[in-house]
């Protein structure tokens, strides 16, 4: 995490608070300083793993997608409270600075054992609560002399304070004293942790391209260096990492480190937090083919009480982060959630602190329960095109395929909500060859209500779905193999009637236009399918047409898929109804309720 220079992040004034002589800060919390006892009934911990190969950790043996939080505190209590709010909320990891209540180190290079001993019984408690660890050893800031916010001067190791480091450069230095000392440190710290259970990974360090000025290969050969050492003590070969932060030009960095999946941290000036990770998820897999933490993440890397942070408390900033939450899921990351002020460095601010985080602590339980269940091996970020008025990705294989969709207009700083009409459409490009597929569309707000089911047909390698009306955002779940119900002719709600080849010219309701239209409707088809195709050849306009309903003889299509023209677009609805005399009666207009555009007589050959 990175703050421009000339401000002040307060996070980090935690450290004098590690020491006797610094009073003063209080966290805004109601939360005892007394210690409290782990839970009474200990949670389950699930076998979590990254195996060879994969993209999303498996737990308990079955590739999944899990949540992730930053917690942060400068005492105890505090990661008791944050670590029952994760153990609440679903996510399975807590990502910890372990910077956070000092360095953990003496001027000599030792192991501080009064910090160590409190790691650990904050580990033991997150234990208890079913929640794995990810420890990082250092961060940026403790490794930084330049202008803007640094910690370099209570470093221990730095000579200032009796230790032998004159630059903090030293650490990138290969073979210097520095580096030797630093490494040694992390290595006695992997030796003597190694055998907990809740470890689910090793973080070197965050951000390494913001510490004071390292070469990106002289940061790629520390890192390389810390992570042989890790894998040579650690007998359970848990996955290593690092990070950089999302600023400068490091291209080589996650291609050539030594570690085992990337660690993105996105913060986007703009506060299109889900945009963003869709974005930059899908760049990382593509460029490295490795997969990817969202390691920690942001509306904002500017701190909560600075104008350029706003974007963090603004009034409907909690639904800027319930859109990155569901992002996340269809990223093709292998975890969500995964923020920095909100779950838990909003602490370290007195006009924040618990109280505001709250508002936070379950924010990705709809989500969890989403996701429950639902084996991920070989999903992979699926190629999608949306009507324009929404927005959103999907990922799948190809029997299963997760989406999420959202008012594109829905954007900071107000995120407005409005309900989308139904009839948007999502075209997705799907993998294998299964035909029928079964969509069920949930909502967003609890992860297991289904609006409401359809079912689709593939259409080449691509499959169209329409969604029904929402307010913001939905989510929908498509499972393949499911069945077409066979029709017979004399059962009402089907294309029977219709059924054939269909010829004429339409018009514009005022007059000032007419061209050729040829439909081809499939007989026995039923709401919910694509039913028919329609052409336009003047135009030139085509594209599929998926029944709607059918309400006694009056049958509505929208146009899908079409193609053409510039001019030619998606979502029109077109209506119609067969007449006495056999031909077929035909309006066109662009919203179910709107006024007809167009229409006009057709006749069979």
């Amino acid at each position: 995490m990175r703050v421009k220079y000339g401000q002040i992040f307060i996070v980090l004034i935690v450290f004098c608070l590690a020491f006797s002589g610094c009073t003063g800060m209080q966290a805004a919390s109601s939360t005892s300083t007394a210690t409290r006892a782990p839970t009474a009934t200990p949670i389950p911990l699930p076998a979590l793993a990254l195996q060879p190969g994969d993209f999303y950790f498996s737990v308990d043996g079955q590739p999944g997608f899990v949540f992730s939080r930053n917690v942060a505190g400068y005492q105890q209590t505090h990661y008791e409270t944050l670590l029952e709010w994760t153990a609440a909320g679903g996510s399975r990891i807590a990502r910890i600075s372990l910077d956070s209540m000092g360095m953990g180190y003496t001027s000599s290079g030792d192991v501080d054992e009064v910090w160590a001993r409190q790691w650990e019984r904050i580990f033991d408690y997150a234990e208890a609560n079913g929640i794995y660890i990810l420890p990082v050893f250092s961060s940026w800031y403790d490794w930084n002399a330049g202008a803007g916010y640094s910690t370099w001067a209570s470093n221990p190791l730095n000579v200032a304070n009796g230790g032998p480091v004159q630059n903090p450069i030293e650490l990138f230095e290969v073979g210097s004293p520095t580096q030797v000392l630093w490494l040694a440190w992390m290595e006695t710290l992997v030796q003597r942790w190694q055998g907990r259970e809740n470890i689910a990974a090793w973080e070197i360090f965050s951000e390494v391209n913001l510490a004071s000025n390292p070469t990106e290969a002289a940061g790629m050969d520390f890192v390389n260096r810390a992570a042989a050492l890790i894998r040579a003590a650690d007998p359970s070969e848990r996955p290593v990492t690092a990070s950089i932060a999302d600023t400068g030009t490091w291209p080589n960095f996650y291609r050539d480190a030594s570690i085992d999946f990337i660690n993105i941290h996105p913060y986007p000036p703009s506060a299109q937090l889900d945009r963003i990770i869709v974005s930059e998820v899908r760049k990382s897999l593509a460029r490295y083919h490795r997969p990817v933490l969202i390691g920690e993440s942001g509306l904002s890397a500017e701190t909560p009480d600075s104008s350029a942070g706003r974007a963090t408390i603004e009034e409907n900033a909690p639904l800027g982060i319930h859109h990155a939450i569901w992002a996340g899921i269809v990223s093709g990351a292998m975890n969500g959630r995964a923020l920095w002020w909100e779950d838990g460095v909003g602490i370290y601010f007195s006009s924040l602190g618990f109280p505001w985080m709250q508002q936070y602590s379950m924010a990705e339980h709809p989500a969890v329960d989403f996701v429950r269940g639902i084996d991920f091996s070989g999903f992979w970020p699926l190629t999608s095109t949306s009507s324009s008025s929404i927005w959103g990705a999907a990922v799948g294989n190809e029997s299963m395929v997760l989406g999420w969709f959202r008012d594109a207009a829905s954007e900071p700083p107000d995120w407005t909500v409005q309900t989308i009409p139904a009839g948007q459409t999502v075209t997705l490009t799907v993998p294998g060859t299964a035909a029928n597929w079964q969509v069920d569309f949930y909502d967003t707000s609890t992860g297991t209500t289904i609006l409401s089911s359809t079912s689709v047909i593939r259409q080449g390698s691509t499959v169209t779905v329409t969604l029904p009306d929402f307010a913001d955002d939905m989510a929908f779940k498509m499972i393949a193999g499911a069945e077409i119900s066979v029709v017979t002719p004399d059962v009402v709600g089907n294309t029977n009637a219709i059924a054939g080849d269909w010829s004429g010219t339409i018009s514009s309701s005022d007059g000032t236009f007419s061209t050729r239209l040829e439909l081809s409707i499939l007989p026995a088809c039923e709401p919910g399918w694509v039913c028919g195709a329609f052409s336009a050849p003047q135009l030139p306009c085509s594209g599929k047409l998926f029944l709607q309903e059918v309400d006694g003889e009056d049958f509505l299509f929208i146009e899908q898929n079409v193609t053409g023209a510039a001019s030619c677009t998606s979502g029109g609805y077109e209506n119609l109804q067969p007449l006495a005399d056999g031909t077929l009666s035909y309006s066109f207009s662009f919203t179910p309720d709107s006024t007809v555009s167009s229409n006009g007589i057709l006749y069979q050959p």
